[in-house]
């Protein structure tokens, strides 16, 4: 027997440089390891590498390095123009299908020892988890039998595999059928896509089992089809079915099969709520008579006649299974008045909805639902993307289980799959659930309502070794996915692909904080405030441990330990708590947008050209519900940002998030200019190329014409000649050009990150690069030329199949190594208050922690040029603050108070108030 530790995870790959050896041990390597075979060349993009690929299943991809061996790296180092001219390709991390490969198998075998286990059912443990062929035996303490593989687990974590009850992962062709209102005979089992990257990144998420559903486009949809995740060369269809449990069919409510966001209106039926109602009850009407059909027909042969049978019907056969229960219904469905409405028509019926999806407004009717006897499967806190969605709260899911419904969360996402663990930690942070209920709405209540949580959902003997090891709580933000097993089987291994396992990053605050030395009590000002006792979060030194901090008339005039506190002082106790100064969200459509798919709330962006006089303050809704939304998640100060496909979109605006009109929140108009910077695909050919040259052209021409217009203004001044006409666009494009104010450059992917680049050296603005999703691709460029950048979303997917699962998790991390100045944005309309979410990922995947706090506070502050106002606890300082329960950036907290300019705001939204509301009418059913 020989145990294998985990701490040295294996095997690292690139990380900007290209290793010539990889580094690191694996975490079990194989007991009795072959020669290694040569090294085969892979073709990479435009880029031949070597990798060294194992010909033997289950061998690491590189030797263990003895203590003494060295690293041989080799770099290229290029210059800025050498590497936006592409006289220099550098070198960045990449991942094939042979670095998916798990370095070692267990053929189902295998014990886990001494990791805190997670079961899902009971309090989490240090235990040992033994497994014979892919099922769990037993959990507790044990010595390994004879041949099994041992994985160390000390100070580790494994969880049940997660399942996802609502994925459109894996299916080729498409997921709706939507030519017609019923399609219940076509089937999702037809379709089914087993070489789709995304199973591979769902398995780095701890995701082990997904149910794929037709789309929503029908009243009644398609079947569904429910696969284990495995990623395995050449793998087929088969091999994914989990062959167990019910078999469910897709139902749909409201805008999505009544088509209201298109399509041409009256071009299909139904266009109303009236008309999806009135398909379930002419649907199974006729589904009751063709079962009657049958049946009749069936008795007369059985009595001896020879009857002509029915016209045979796929379609209603379908139907019938309904009726009979041999298929569980899954409905997407959102509004109450439509969930009640499916309810009382399956009741009429006879039979029983297995899951209602999104049910985003299950809270309303959490009773009904309990006594149908339906299980609901929500999103954690989406809302507001479309009317039926605006009431929206992030307390459903922990309130319907309080109710009695079987409660689960999904993802309905490639993206959010990859981390449903902590999806599910928002039901801690927002509505006080326990933990292991919370892991059960991702694990064990997923798997009842498809009907395998005899099989999956929970770590208990009997049950299929579905199981994830993460280095941390699987409800923690910084929790990584190090293992993922099925039946047993090692089907993802994390790899270090940017080196931050092995050598993590260390923060050193740098003393660039702007201090009023001078700052203190003023006797005559206002109202004096002192939250004593906390944990003082400055960012911009250690944390302060029972800490005071003192303000006054808006401003910070004492923080430290030990300050005496003023008579007639107003005073916080922080005891036990933790004291942040406000989160800056960039890149937002704060108070531009209420409803994205409504387009008379949206005011967001123009039609036309170039409009660089554009600004968006006057267009803020002070009553917007987003803005209090935004607050309970810590968010003080945002920008709202004009968005536009291309050119010069305007100037945004840095508000406060309280004030009773635009103005009251108004704290910096017309900050930065915005431009999109014309897009080139990384693979663009030469047609592409001078396509995008030409939209470089016209964007400098029009920066270059500002100038001359500010210089011939300038010279009419002094009185040479007449001035030009008054041009409001170059006007306000102007000081822009001149480099006298900021300018935002959204640039995403790596070649238009490029241009970008380009574009502000050769027209010396002052610039920032926006977006920057592939920043870790031509980070040696963005070093070089000096621009910071607002980095986001870093919840995103790779855009290239090439790229590291957690390529946009490593995102900051890269540019943080790389000395690149930089904050994490938004980079989402609907959700912002999620930006701590998106620090929190970037923290887990390399970046200091205390550097991801200040990526969403400081650095923000210095990228808006307000560090003398914002982004740290400093004298001086306005006292934006917030007052947590824990971590800031962890899901499983709960903001507990929050201070604008030094006034406490409340913590009360739109959201509270209808949890608040429904919650007590879901009490008073009990």
């Amino acid at each position: 027997m020989r145990i294998h530790s985990i701490a040295a995870l294996a095997p690292i790959a690139l990380a900007s440089v290209l290793f010539a050896q990889q580094q690191g041990r694996p975490i079990a390597p194989p007991l009795d390891p072959e020669e290694d075979e040569a090294p085969v060349p892979v073709q990479v993009e435009d880029e031949l590498v070597v990798e060294e690929v194992q010909a033997q299943e289950g061998r690491p991809l590189a030797p263990p390095l003895d203590d003494e061996d060295e690293v041989t790296e080799l770099v290229e180092v290029a210059t800025l123009e050498d590497i936006t001219t592409g006289e220099s390709a550098p070198t960045h991390a990449f991942e094939t299908q042979a670095l998916r490969e798990p370095s070692f198998r267990t053929g189902g075998d295998v014990l886990i020892r001494g990791a805190t286990v997670h079961s899902a059912v009971a309090p989490a443990r240090v235990a040992d988890v033994l497994v014979r062929g892919g099922d769990i035996t037993a959990v507790g303490s044990m010595a390994a039998p004879a041949g099994v593989r041992v994985i160390d687990g000390k100070g580790l974590h494994l969880a049940p595999g997660v399942v996802d009850a609502h994925s459109h992962l894996a299916i080729s062709g498409g997921v709706n059928e939507g030519t017609v209102s019923i399609t219940a005979d076509v089937d999702m089992t037809d379709v089914v896509r087993p070489d789709d990257l995304g199973i591979y990144r769902a398995l780095a998420g701890g995701t082990t089992a997904m149910q794929i559903l037709h789309g929503s486009a029908n009243a009644i949809g398609g079947q569904a089809e429910l696969l284990k995740l495995r990623w395995r060369e050449n793998q087929t269809a088969d091999d994914l079915r989990f062959e167990s449990g019910p078999k469910g069919i897709k139902f749909a409510l409201g805008e999505n099969p009544k088509r209201s966001n298109w399509g041409t209106p009256g071009e299909r039926f139904p266009g109303s709520r009236m008309g999806v109602e009135a398909i379930y009850y002419r649907a199974f009407e006729r589904a009751r008579e063709y079962a009657t059909e049958w049946d009749a027909y069936d008795a007369a042969v059985a009595a001896g006649g020879d009857p002509s049978p029915p016209r045979k019907d796929v379609r209603l056969d379908a139907l019938v299974a309904v009726l009979r229960g041999d298929l569980v219904v899954h409905a997407h469905s959102y509004r109450a008045d439509e969930i009640l409405m499916l309810l009382r028509a399956a009741e009429h019926f006879g039979f029983r909805i297995g899951t209602l999806h999104h049910v985003l407004e299950g809270y309303k009717v959490a009773r009904e639902i309990a006594e149908h006897g339906a299980g609901t499967s929500t999103f954690s806190d989406w809302w507001a993307y479309k009317i039926e969605a605006y009431d929206a709260i992030p307390g459903n899911a922990a309130l319907l289980d309080e109710a009695g419904v079987l409660s689960s969360v999904k993802s309905d996402s490639g993206e959010l799959i990859r981390h449903l663990y902590h999806e599910a930690a928002k039901s801690v942070g927002y509505a006080g659930m326990d933990p292991v209920s919370a892991l059960q709405l991702v694990t064990l209540n997923p798997a009842k309502q498809l009907g395998v949580g005899d099989r999956v959902g929970s770590i208990e003997v009997g049950k299929d070794a579905d199981l994830v090891l993460l280095d941390g709580d699987p409800l923690s933000v910084y929790s990584k996915v190090l293992l993922t097993l099925v039946d047993g089987e090692v089907e993802f291994e994390r790899r270090d692909a940017y080196g931050f396992d092995a050598e993590p990053l260390t923060f050193v605050a740098p003393d660039d904080d702007l201090v009023d030395d001078d700052a203190a009590v003023d006797p005559d000002g206002g109202l004096v405030t002192a939250i004593i006792g906390g944990t003082v979060h400055t960012v911009s030194g250690d944390p302060i441990s029972n800490g005071t901090v003192l303000f006054q008339d808006g401003r910070i005039v004492g923080v430290g330990t030990g300050l005496r506190v003023p008579s007639g002082a107003e005073v916080v106790n922080a005891s036990g708590k933790h004291l942040w100064p406000g989160v800056i969200a960039l890149d937002t459509s704060l108070g531009l947008t209420e409803i994205s798919s409504i387009r008379a709330t949206d005011d967001t962006r123009e039609m036309g050209g170039d409009q660089p006089d554009l600004r968006v303050a006057a267009s803020i809704h002070p009553e917007s519900a987003h803005l209090d939304v935004n607050r309970t998640r810590g968010v003080t100060r945002a920008q709202s940002v004009p968005r536009g496909y291309r050119g010069i979109t305007g100037q945004s605006a840095v508000i406060r998030l309280e004030g009773s009109t635009w103005e009251e929140l108004l704290y910096e108009d017309r900050d930065m200019l915005h431009v999109q910077v014309p897009t080139l695909s990384n693979d663009a050919d030469e047609d592409d190329k001078r396509e995008e040259g030409a939209g470089s052209k016209a964007l400098r021409h029009t920066f270059e014409e500002a100038r001359r217009y500010a210089d011939l203004r300038r010279q009419a001044e002094l009185g040479d000649f007449p001035a030009p006409p008054y041009d409001p666009r170059l006007e306000a494009l102007a000081p822009f050009a001149a480099g006298e104010r900021r300018v935002a450059l959204h640039a995403d992917n790596a070649q238009t990150i490029l241009n970008g680049l380009r574009l502000a050296d050769a027209l010396g603005l002052d610039a920032v690069l926006y977006g920057a999703s592939e920043a870790w691709k031509v980070v040696d460029a963005i070093q070089a030329s000096g621009l910071p950048v607002v980095l986001g979303p870093v919840l995103s997917i790779p855009s290239s199949s090439y790229d590291p699962y957690d390529a946009c998790y490593a995102n900051a991390a890269v540019l943080h190594r790389a000395g690149v100045p930089f904050a994490i944005g938004a980079g989402n309309d609907d959700n912002p208050r999620n930006l701590i979410f998106h620090a929190g990922f970037a923290a887990a995947f390399g970046l200091p922690r205390e550097e991801a706090v200040r990526a969403i506070t400081y650095n923000p502050a210095k990228i808006l040029r307000a560090r003398a106002d914002l982004g740290s606890i400093a004298p001086g300082k306005l006292a934006d603050l917030v007052l947590t329960d824990g971590d800031l950036l962890e899901p499983t907290t709960r903001v507990e108070a929050m201070w604008v300019d030094g006034e406490r705001i409340s913590l009360r939204s739109k959201h509270t108030e209808l949890y608040d509301r429904y919650r007590s009418r879901a009490q008073a059913g009990r």
